[in-house]
């Protein structure tokens, strides 16, 4: 964290080896990859058809060490529309899509960056939507409406007193995922950046920095911007194909449960140093503890549990893990503020030590999805 996270730094930015020239492109696609080779011509064309035009686009390719086609396959786009820049890097496999972000962010020429996976794919209306709105709003970030293929989308959640202008709201914790628009002087002076240590939802802790300091977030509701893909159910059998297992560098139910939240002590140490600013930044990093709070409780947590497929010693052993964050990081002190599902995650993860805690666990997260999903 001492590695991660630093003093605050004056608005616009820190330093970095790139200078951007004001007369270069208006946004950079920093896209990152892993054995992507089927998927990357897609998410490629589909930026090229880009109604904002290319010519006001940076394409940036950072792959992590792919082991099939994907760089020189990517590599083929450059002549493929007049673009103001295309670039193709590799670095050694890292397992995580952190190091290549970080890259991006530091070699971005646009006024804004956004980020892409290679797997997924832009809707043909979605920079210049998004571009125009924050220069409208005059908008730190951008969250483009997302749309699931073969999964869920994890769009911002208006409250339902929600005011035009309003400031930051606990909708904004259902959009984690790092797939928006930023504007690349804000990004760069935040005082958080990826952590390449991190192999699992290392968009959180980027996403809370980010939401903690903007200045303002604009949506883009009536435009579909980025599809968030998943591989089709038929795909996911038993033994699964050779192009979908070397896509994932770690399956996300044998993490151990230690390392596979390592990504919260980041996320609330974020949180803790931004109630120590004082004003603006102090209060809505308490609102966000408390948030967060509910957020992993109600459904994060719940979904990891499910995920270990009955291993009851996994299971035990992400309780007991979940239950030392709850108490280091005041789930307690937010408790007021819990939902009745997220208590009651809580209160499972505290007897879970006991007799047939691990199935105890599961039928506990069952039912608090359950009610999630009814509720929504």
């Amino acid at each position: 964290m001492k590695r991660l996270l630093r003093r605050p730094r004056p608005y616009p930015a820190r330093y970095t080896a790139y200078t951007r020239d004001p007369n270069g492109p208006l946004v950079t696609v920093g896209i990152t990859s892993y054995n992507d080779a089927e998927k990357i011509s897609r998410c490629l064309e589909s930026i090229a058809a880009q109604t904002l035009g290319a010519e006001h686009i940076e394409v940036l390719v950072v792959d992590d060490g792919s082991t099939d086609k994907t760089a020189s396959i990517a590599r083929r786009h450059e002549h493929s529309a007049s673009w103001a820049c295309f670039s193709v890097q590799r670095h050694r496999a890292s397992g995580s899509p952190s190091k290549g972000r970080n890259i991006i962010m530091d070699q971005a020429l646009g006024e804004f960056v956004f980020f892409v996976d290679a797997d997924d794919y832009l809707g043909p209306e979605a920079l210049r939507a998004m571009t125009q709105a924050a220069k409208k709003k005059r908008a730190d970030i951008v969250v483009g409406r997302y749309v699931g293929v073969n999964r869920s989308a994890p769009n911002v959640l208006e409250p339902r007193d929600a005011k035009p202008g309003k400031d930051y709201h606990a909708g904004w914790l259902n959009s984690l995922h790092v797939q928006k628009l930023f504007r690349t002087d804000f990004i760069r002076g935040l005082d958080y950046r990826f952590n390449e240590s991190l192999i699992y939802a290392s968009d959180h802790p980027f996403m809370i920095s980010a939401f903690l300091h903007a200045r303002s977030v604009a949506m883009v509701y009536d435009v579909d911007c980025y599809f968030l893909t998943m591989d089709a159910p038929e795909l996911e059998s038993e033994a699964g194909t050779a192009a979908a297992k070397s896509r994932v560098n770690v399956s996300r139910a044998e993490i151990p449960a230690k390392r596979q939240l390592q990504f919260l002590h980041d996320c609330f140490g974020i949180l803790a140093l931004g109630r120590g600013q004082g004003g603006r930044i102090s209060t809505r990093a308490g609102k966000m503890r408390a948030d967060y709070w509910n957020r992993l409780l109600k459904l994060h947590l719940p979904m990891l549990v499910l995920r270990k497929n009955d291993d009851d010693a996994a299971i035990v052993e992400l309780a007991h893990q979940a239950r030392g964050i709850a108490e280091l990081y005041g789930a307690e002190t937010s408790r007021a503020r819990l939902a009745e599902g997220a208590r009651r995650m809580l209160e499972v993860f505290r007897e879970a030590d006991g007799p047939g805690g691990g199935a105890a666990v599961t039928a506990a997260a069952e039912q608090v999805r359950a009610d999630v999903r009814g509720s929504s």
